[in-house]
């Protein structure tokens, strides 16, 4: 099993906050839509339309759409920018390895761990 670089870890670790800042907006907006008190006492629409629809006439639902929308994008796009790192390196062991005449360089099956 190969080992998660720093770099590949902090693009997972930027996508997942990202995820989840997107969820918690996501369920903010929903819950604030549907809170059984009167309008003039529901905090989460009074924030919405204090701050948010100002400049961008988006609730908080469809900012967490977004949100998690991009996050996913950013995780895919990582997941195959290190997934295609990994295999260009081992295609170079494997090249290196016949190139000296060697075995080539494998993972150790089960018995030998």
């Amino acid at each position: 099993m190969k080992k998660l670089t720093k770099k590949e870890l902090a693009w997972y670790i930027f996508a997942g906050v990202i995820a989840v800042v997107g969820l918690f907006s996501l369920v903010l907006g929903i819950v604030g839509e549907h809170l059984p008190v009167k309008a003039s006492e529901n905090w989460i629409i009074t924030s919405e339309s204090a701050w948010l629809s100002n400049w961008s006439h988006m609730g908080y639902r469809f900012w967490g759409l977004i949100l998690v929308a991009a996050a996913a994008l950013i995780f895919c796009v990582a997941l195959s920018l290190f997934a295609r790192e990994g295999d260009r390196d081992t295609e170079r062991a494997l090249r290196r390895a016949q190139r000296l005449g060697a075995k080539p360089v494998s993972e150790p099956s089960p018995e030998e761990k």
